[in-house]
């Protein structure tokens, strides 16, 4: 495998460093290119179809697809909470059986992830990305066994509270290069953290027994 830096980012293949989120339907593997597929949060107005379902799975068991997700909670544009829940724990079930991580997608809905992860007790490692929140929402997470992927846009103080071994790092939908958002990082945290985002990249990714 390639190093990975970028561990969530929507920009199209090839991204060499980069772990690309793509839907089941948009989910198109170039070669030497890795993936997580999910079922957003934001596509849940209305019931998954089975064929949805069915597409979502085969593209989840496809090699290059190294992760699952996004998928998640999100109190502001997502669809009712009861189909949200059921839609993120369909994809936990697979992300367990696959022995694949979870990539996250939470917006104000940080007790419901953490009381998802305390009442199902998963193996395979969670992540909430693109984290912006305060640092006692940070802590909470992070106190969970919750990995943190920051982007372009943070706070600054969220960054000192998140253990060194859960911090990750992305794009998302961002113009930014992951470069750039590794140095922020680095300023931040007071010390050049390229090695260890390649390190805890892989180590997240790496299936949990």
């Amino acid at each position: 495998m390639e190093r990975i830096l970028d561990i969530h980012t929507h920009r199209p293949a090839p991204q060499p460093e980069a772990l690309v989120c793509v839907s089941p339907a948009d989910f198109n593997p170039v070669e030497g290119q890795f993936y997580s597929v999910g079922i957003h949060p934001w596509e849940t107005h209305g019931e998954i179809s089975a064929e949805t379902w069915e597409m979502f799975e085969k593209a989840c068991r496809h090699p290059q697809v190294l992760a699952i997700g996004e998928c998640g909670i999100d109190k502001m544009k997502g669809g009712p909470l009861f189909l949200q829940m059921q839609t993120m724990k369909r994809q936990i079930d697979l992300s367990e059986r696959l022995r694949k991580p979870l990539v996250i997608h939470n917006v104000h809905a940080q007790d419901i992830i953490i009381g998802l992860k305390k009442d199902l007790k998963p193996k395979q490692r969670w992540m909430v990305h693109g984290f912006r929140g305060k640092p006692t929402v940070a802590k909470m997470l992070t106190d969970a066994g919750i990995w943190l992927s920051f982007g372009p846009i943070l706070n600054d103080a969220s960054v000192a509270v998140v253990p060194e071994n859960l911090l990750l790092a992305e794009t998302d939908d961002s113009g930014t290069d992951i470069g750039s958002v590794i140095t922020k990082l680095s300023v931040l945290q007071g010390k050049d953290l390229t090695a260890t985002i390649a390190h805890n990249s892989s180590a997240f990714l790496t299936p949990a027994d």
